[in-house]
């Protein structure tokens, strides 16, 4: 979708008035409290309000490695925080943040986005100027991505790492691609640096913020082809001390080449009831029964499977050329 009609339509979402939540299932729908209740005072009032920080909760696919809607702490990237802290205490809150109702504590509210400027504002102990908006939560989801896409505060790490937390909130492809302002193949890129970089190398490296594509795209192929594993990087990413993110990245970057392909060992993993699929150093196997559950399946499957096998490959060809 283009950025400009995907714009349009969030920030109608976020701009209007507080209205009943879309029915988007029992499982994701985040709907308006009762009226009467604070929650829904506050969201029917409009305009920039001050909101006492220690009322606001977290919300949604965690969008960056390095900070946490909670106390500072060990896990938060303190100096940016301060250093965020002074500006505000110094020229103001210039930009509000994002809030709905909560629907499980009266009074309280989720952010939507504006995490740092909540926590600058904490670390302070001044109340935060925010937009209260009541939205369901495929409105939430899009705001917060436009509001990222826009200020380009994510790195490309944190990226694949969001839309990775979106899809495993049960999100569509389709929803993604909306709410990061991506296309289809983009998001095929960072679904498989999320797929082959161990999640806990990806947080042990942390967001590098100065790292693009091709140096994530290189460490994804270094684990795809065995030429890193993940207690092996782990091992040389714990005797590294004061080097940031971006450094830490490089380092690993290096050990690429200098061990040889690792042994690997078949691993056999069954998707669904019935399918079984078995990977070594020599090949990948599929095996479906011809019985039970699967027997339709393993029917369909053999008349579609070249087809498939077709349109995969091309779109293997496509991202290799683009990564």
């Amino acid at each position: 979708m283009a950025m400009g009609k995907n714009k349009t339509g969030i920030m109608a979402a976020i701009t209007a008035a507080a209205e009943g939540a879309k029915d988007v299932g029992a499982d994701r729908a985040h709907r308006s409290l009762p009226k009467g209740t604070i929650g829904s005072v506050r969201a029917g009032l409009g305009g920039i309000q001050e909101i006492d920080t220690s009322l606001v909760l977290a919300w949604g696919p965690k969008d960056r490695l390095d900070i946490e809607l909670t106390a500072v702490n060990s896990d938060t990237p303190l100096e940016s925080i301060q250093e965020l802290a002074v500006s505000i205490q110094e020229s103001g809150q210039q930009v509000p943040v994002l809030l709905r109702p909560s629907n499980e504590r009266d009074g309280y509210f989720e952010v939507i986005y504006g995490q740092r400027r909540i926590l600058a504002c904490r670390h302070l102990g001044i109340p935060v100027r925010a937009l209260i908006r009541t939205l369901d939560d495929s409105d939430a989801l899009m705001a917060k991505g436009l509001e990222n896409a826009s200020r380009a505060e994510l790195s490309y790490y944190e990226r694949v790492r969001f839309a990775q937390a979106i899809i495993d909130q049960g999100y569509s492809r389709a929803e993604v691609c909306q709410a990061l302002a991506i296309s289809k193949n983009t998001l095929s890129q960072l679904e498989r640096i999320s797929r082959l970089v161990p999640a806990k190398v990806g947080e042990a490296i942390g967001a590098a913020p100065s790292a693009g594509r091709p140096k994530w795209t290189s460490l994804a192929s270094a684990f795809e082809k065995d030429q890193l594993n993940e207690s092996t990087v782990l091992s040389q990413l714990g005797t590294i001390s004061g080097m940031d993110s971006d450094e830490r990245l490089d380092a690993v970057l290096k050990e690429i080449g200098k061990r040889g392909p690792q042994e690997r060992t078949a691993d056999e993993r069954s998707p669904i009831d019935g399918v079984k699929v078995k990977s070594g150093k020599s090949g990948v196997s599929l095996m479906i029964k011809r019985s039970g559950k699967s027997a339709n399946f393993a029917d369909w499957l053999d008349r579609n499977l070249d087809q498939l096998i077709q349109e995969s490959f091309e779109r293997f060809q496509t991202e290799s050329r683009e990564g």
